[in-house]
């Protein structure tokens, strides 16, 4: 991490501002000198709270010199340190503000980028690691800049982006610190790469698997339907034949009643006729022997008035006979048909 270098290099710069007192003989406690060797060593051991207020007094005492300019620059590092990156954001504009040009300039307009990225505006990061590279061209912070520009389009999802420059950091700057941690970042994106594709397969699979459930769903509920019509048809169908069998055995009952009906009058018709038939036979013979027998006035007139008698039945029993005769044709046609 770049704080903690800075606070390795706040320890030394600690211990070589002590040894340079030392050799020097005792300084008064007082001087500027002695705050800004204060304030580093309590930076170096963490101890952000206590040593913001000397690196401000220090900044802020006109008194201070040159080492106005240390205060600030130490300000802005203890804000980053103890995580506050938008005060620092605002220490920093602070110092470039007040001193242009100076030693530490490079370093703080990389710390301003850094805050930035901190604050997680990747957009606004982005476009200032690129000024610090713009501006510095050979600065230190080069490699580390290209390296916090792919974090932000990495933390952005611009993946191919990102890709593009953590491999710039290998081939181009294998030594930095940040060349094995771009190595590492290519794994992610790769690892990242094969996890969208398989994101990407799972979700075309879901949304498959919800399509074929949804039609056959919908061919089901379909299904269901016809049946329950068919179903409605048949059972209409199945009553219509019960209906239309029990109809027709009530008219093969009644026509068989009628034919039961039309053969016992056709047998009493046949019983009718023989005997009309045996009548008329006999008065056939009848008139037959009064023919025969010899006849005298009154009995010729007696034989004749029986035999016109016996002639009118005859014709009477005929036409009786043929009147039965075509009833019984009829009634013969009528069951036919």
């Amino acid at each position: 991490m770049k704080l903690t270098r800075v606070a390795t290099f706040a320890a030394i710069v600690a211990i070589g501002v002590s040894s340079a007192f030392s050799q020097s003989g005792a300084a008064p406690a007082t001087t500027p000198a002695d705050e800004l060797r204060q304030g580093i060593e309590l930076f170096a051991n963490a101890r952000y709270a206590e040593a913001l207020p000397v690196f401000d007094s220090l900044f802020l005492d006109p008194a201070s010199g040159g080492l106005r300019a240390d205060g600030a620059y130490w300000s802005a590092m203890t804000l980053l340190a103890s995580g506050d990156p938008a005060a620092a954001e605002r220490a920093i504009e602070t110092f470039l503000a007040a001193f242009p040009g100076h030693e530490k300039t490079p370093e703080m307009v990389y710390q301003k980028a850094r805050a930035a990225f901190l604050r997680k505006d990747y957009e606004r990061a982005i476009t200032s690691f690129q000024s610090y590279i713009g501006a510095f061209p050979d600065g230190d912070q080069v490699p580390a800049s290209v390296f916090w520009s792919a974090e932000c389009l990495y933390a952005l999802g611009r993946l191919s982006d990102a890709e593009k420059l953590y491999r710039s950091i290998g081939e181009r700057y294998p030594d930095s610190v940040k060349a094995e941690a771009a190595k590492y970042r290519l794994s992610l994106i790769q690892f990242k790469y094969r996890e969208d594709e398989l994101l990407t397969l799972l979700k075309w699979s879901h949304e498959e698997s919800l399509r074929i459930i949804e039609e056959f769903q919908r061919r089901e509920k379909a299904y269901e339907q016809a049946l329950a019509v068919y179903q409605k048809r048949y059972g209409e169908a199945q009553r219509g034949v019960a209906q239309t069998q029990a109809s027709l055995e009530d008219q093969v009952a009644s026509l068989k009643l009628a034919m039961d009906d039309l053969a016992k009058r056709l047998q009493e018709k046949d019983a009718r006729v023989v005997e009309l038939e045996g009548e008329l036979a006999g008065l056939s013979a009848g008139a037959e022997l009064a023919a025969a027998a010899p006849a005298d006035g009154a009995d010729a007139a007696v034989a004749a008035t029986g035999e016109a008698e016996l002639l009118a039945m005859k014709a009477r029993a005929l036409g009786l006979m043929q009147f039965y005769l075509e009833r019984l044709a009829e009634r013969s046609a009528g069951g036919s048909r």
